[in-house]
């Protein structure tokens, strides 16, 4: 049996890669940030961040969405990337998903930008080609 679907929000990230680890910020929410050493760890952070703020504005559709995606700007360097996260309605940081973005090009462009963040978020310098 299919769990029953909910509504979810999407809401804009901007992970930095930095000498001492990773940064995860959402443009569209001020003050809303996250940092650590591994990836997993600042995302799982990020998602927390994401959650208290969200369960503290009013229970209202404007008041929600006008913190949830308008566009996703350009990438600033080698060492950062923008995605969507997920949310349910619930907010529940455990249930929340991020979603890389990758432009539509020629599918060599796209291993090139997928490979590019995958080096980002493995910390590692050099990948095989995917």
């Amino acid at each position: 049996m299919q769990e029953a679907s909910t509504r979810r929000l999407f809401f804009v990230s901007h992970t930095i890669k930095t000498d001492r680890g990773y940064s995860i910020k959402f443009p569209n929410i001020p003050n809303g940030y996250a940092k650590g050493t591994t990836y997993e760890e600042t995302l799982y952070y990020a998602y927390r961040v994401l959650s208290d703020f969200l369960s503290h504005l009013p229970k209202d559709e404007v008041a929600m969405t006008a913190y949830t995606l308008r566009d996703l700007p350009e990438v600033d360097s080698d060492n950062d990337f923008y995605a969507l996260v997920s949310v349910p309605e619930n907010f529940d940081p455990h249930q929340m998903r991020t979603y890389f973005t990758l432009p539509q090009v020629p599918p060599a462009e796209i291993r090139q930008k997928a490979n590019a963040i995958a080096k980002i978020i493995s910390n590692q310098e050099d990948l095989a080609t995917l």
